[in-house]
């Protein structure tokens, strides 16, 4: 397909709903499927029209060519037209009657006929099928339900048994009636704590006596979700069926939503396995940096020098909002939880290390309406999203009269094999059992060796899920095969069964074949024709003149001090000097230019800046001690810009310069004298604008480019001349530069194109509406359709 047809196709399809149908034809039988395959999508294209054998007795409100069509079509996509588009009922009969006449032609070329057209609509059958074989009441009543649950917070705990997905009933019904067995002991008197440390295979909780903490909706797979906010509290749930295996839920308290927290931390990290002395260190540097901090330090200062944590240090320790139950170390939660807004908690222990925490904002849970998006999304994604589908497919066999064969299904799943997991397992064309059906749809019978061949495929291109048997696998293929077998029959019938659905289809192939046509007659061949292009604008070249302009840079200050400031910065030419620097430079060992891990992180947190301002260059300065070196200084320059190159700097942004014992940061300490710095310029005037703008955001305004008339009345105020200029206005104090002027002229057609494109391709558009209206002559039953019109008007 060509891109630009492509393009606007989609554009188009998802914007609006066209209007018009395609000419009427009898409906297929092609859709149906043999007795022993399985269902398959099908290739047609939907049709529309009124079926064999009934007579349409509703008049004809218009007749386009030698189609008609019917009062109720035209009503429809008149409102339509109307609604979405905001014009009149005369002027939405005028694109019904046009739209018709492009449909037309659109068949009398073949597009319907297509393969490219074909291919298409299929795509969008299948997109919109989904849609529709949604279950939108579950989906409702899920979004109601969990939002409610959202209210409240649950803390718990479980026990679980392991147990695959598609275990034999045998295995499920032993499992099941062991976990009831353990209820029971829970409920007569026993500890769950310890029944959980014993028996659950879940062994991240069972070492704390089946613990889940606090929680809210969300958090956990759904069916232990609905025990937990369902049960009363201090009761025990009958044993919870999810992938995993069974569980018993336990309910122990229950309280409202405590919102979410926006925090800052300042870290002291105390690394795995470490020494009792660096342990030991953290633990005086955190109980320093606190007492500092209840003596009225401020916190981002400490934060910014001390913290540990390089991501969120230099701004003020943020950490991205959380609620209750979604952080791995609940220490840090409970801590953040227990603070009053702007309050301070003594050192936390987690880890990571040592935590100082101040609780920025306390935010509660959103509304409803606010959140429904995101319920949405959820509903349908996660463990939920299990239950819409299977209650969707469970909805679908019953409508279709799906039926199994039960000794049938047996004999299949009694077939698996260690050969499976080998991926050799095979079947006898000539066994009966192949022959047999094994479910039906409808009247269509499906064969086991359908769901055999399935089975050869799949199994050569799907992992075995740790624990299953052969026979638990087969299960598993078996489900699929179903589940696919009634989606695809319902996608393919959907027409039949779906009225809305059927229309949608029709709107979106009459689409199709319109967008198809103008792409064809006008837009791809207005921009293939570079000759009419040139010819068009010859033609109409006043419309696309050029004002008289100056190309230059206008600074409005505050003041006259900070428009000198900026003139002098602008005057020693770029890259300008942006007055800023990365806080933290890199130290070295003595003689030493290697990286170490902690220079990388730095290192990063200098490439996401660079990444972020396209306009900065930075200085790299290298720097040795009076005991180093010369060479100290070069080496360790040449690492850093080849670790920056390498991570995707360009060259061209790196500028070096090599201070090696010139500048001593300290006579004393050494170790800081060992350094690499980084200081940022930019190419940019906008870059130096937020230089002079980060205390006070109206200090100056820096605009650089072309100015014509009316553009900015600063510019306007000056005589133009090439040159520097100054002058007081309004309380600004303003300079112009003007490096030349452009006068008037027009515009070359490289420099007009869009604009000559775009009227050029309306003149086609124009053009090929008069010959279809030739060609396709209007008959309109006015009294038919001025009820439509009067109506519509009331």
């Amino acid at each position: 397909m060509k891109p630009f047809y492509k393009i606007l196709t989609y554009t188009l399809l998802i914007s609006s709903q066209f209007s018009c149908q395609i000419l009427k034809k009898a409906p297929t039988d092609t859709d149906k499927t043999s007795n022993n395959k399985s269902v398959t999508k099908s290739q047609s294209v939907p049709e529309q029209g009124v079926p064999v054998g009934q007579v349409n007795s509703e008049p004809v409100g218009l007749t386009v060519g030698n189609q008609e069509v019917r009062v109720s079509e035209v009503k429809r996509e008149v409102e339509k037209l109307v609604v979405s588009d905001s014009v009149t009922v005369e002027k939405a009969l005028e694109q019904v009657i046009q739209d018709q006449r492009i449909m037309l032609e659109a068949q009398r070329r073949g597009y319907d006929k297509s393969k490219e057209f074909n291919e298409e609509l299929q795509t969008y059958h299948n997109i919109l099928a989904d849609a529709y074989l949604t279950d939108s009441v579950t989906i409702k009543a899920l979004l109601k339900e969990t939002y409610d649950w959202l209210l409240q917070e649950v803390s718990g705990g479980h026990i679980m048994l392991q147990l695959p997905e598609f275990a034999s009933p045998a295995d499920t019904a032993a499992v099941y009636s062991r976990l009831v067995d353990i209820r029971r002991r829970a409920v007569e008197g026993e500890s769950f704590e310890v029944l959980a440390n014993q028996f659950s295979d879940d062994k991240k909780t069972s070492i704390k006596g089946g613990d889940l903490g606090w929680f809210t909706a969300l958090q956990l797979v759904y069916p232990l979700e609905k025990a937990a906010f369902t049960i009363p509290v201090g009761q025990i749930s009958m044993p919870v069926r999810t992938k995993a295996g069974y569980h018993l839920v336990k309910v122990r308290e229950r309280r409202p939503n405590s919102g979410k927290v926006l925090v800052q931390h300042i870290l002291k990290v105390v690394p795995p396995n470490a020494a009792d002395s660096v342990a030991l260190r953290a633990k005086t540097e955190i109980d320093s940096l606190y007492a500092a901090l209840k003596q009225g330090t401020v916190f981002e200062a400490l934060c910014e020098k001390h913290s540990d944590d390089y991501r969120t240090r230099n701004n003020g320790g943020l950490l991205p909002v959380f609620g209750i139950g979604t952080r791995e170390e609940t220490a840090f939660e409970e801590a953040a939880f227990a603070l009053k807004e702007g309050e301070i908690s003594k050192p936390v222990r987690t880890s990571a290390g040592w935590h100082i925490i101040r609780l920025a904002r306390k935010l509660p849970l959103e509304s409803y309406e606010e959140l429904l998006p995101k319920l949405k999304e959820k509903v349908v994604t996660d463990s939920r999203g299990d239950l819409v589908r299977d209650n969707a497919l469970s909805r679908l066999k019953r409508d279709m009269h799906f039926a199994e064969n039960d000794e049938t299904v047996k004999g299949a799943i009694a077939t698996a094999d260690t050969n499976l997991f080998k991926r050799r397992w095979g079947y006898s064309l000539s066994s009966p059992l192949a022959a047999s059906t094994i479910f039906t749809i409808n009247s269509n019978e499906i064969k086991a060796k359908a769901f055999f061949d399935y089975v050869m495929e799949r199994q050569l291109v799907e992992r075995v899920p740790s624990g299953y048997t052969p026979e638990i696998w087969m299960r598993n293929f078996y489900k699929k095969f179903v589940d696919k077998n009634v989606k695809e029959y319902a996608q393919l019938h959907l027409e039949e069964v779906n009225p809305d659905f059927k229309s949608m289809m029709q709107e979106y192939s009459a689409g199709f074949l319109k967008v198809q046509l103008l792409n064809d007659l006008v837009f791809e061949k207005s921009v293939a024709d570079t000759l009419g292009q040139r010819a068009f604008y010859e033609k109409n070249k006043e419309k696309y003149r050029m004002p008289e302009r100056i190309q230059g840079s206008l600074v409005v200050a505050k003041d006259a001090r900070t428009l000198e400031q900026v003139k002098e910065i602008f005057a020693k030419g770029v890259p300008y000097p942006l007055n800023s620097t990365m806080r933290t430079p890199l130290y070295y060992d003595k003689y030493a230019s290697e990286l170490t891990a902690e220079h990388k992180k730095i290192l990063a947190s200098l490439l996401e800046i660079m990444r972020a301002n396209k306009g900065y260059i930075v200085e790299i300065g290298g720097y040795a001690d009076h005991n180093e070196n010369n060479s100290n200084s070069a080496e360790r320059i040449e690492k850093v810009k080849s670790f920056l190159i390498a991570n995707g700097l360009p060259i061209e942004r790196i500028i070096e310069n090599d201070y090696v014992k010139t500048k001593p940061a300290d006579r004393f300490d050494w170790t800081k004298n060992q350094r690499v710095t980084f200081i940022f310029f930019s190419n940019s005037k906008k870059d130096v604008e937020k230089r002079f703008n980060r205390k006070d955001n109206e200090a100056v305004s820096i605009e650089e480019g072309y100015f014509k008339k009316g553009d900015n009345i600063f510019v306007d105020g000056f005589k133009w001349e090439p040159g520097s200029r100054s002058m007081t206005k309004n309380g600004s104090f303003v300079e112009l530069n003007i490096e030349r002027i452009e006068p008037a002229r027009y515009k070359t057609l490289r420099e007009a194109r869009g604009q000559v494109l775009a009227d050029y391709q309306k003149q086609l558009e124009v053009q090929l509406n008069k010959e279809l209206e030739q060609r396709y002559p209007v008959k309109i039953n006015k009294e038919e359709l001025e009820k439509v019109i009067d109506n519509r008007k009331q």
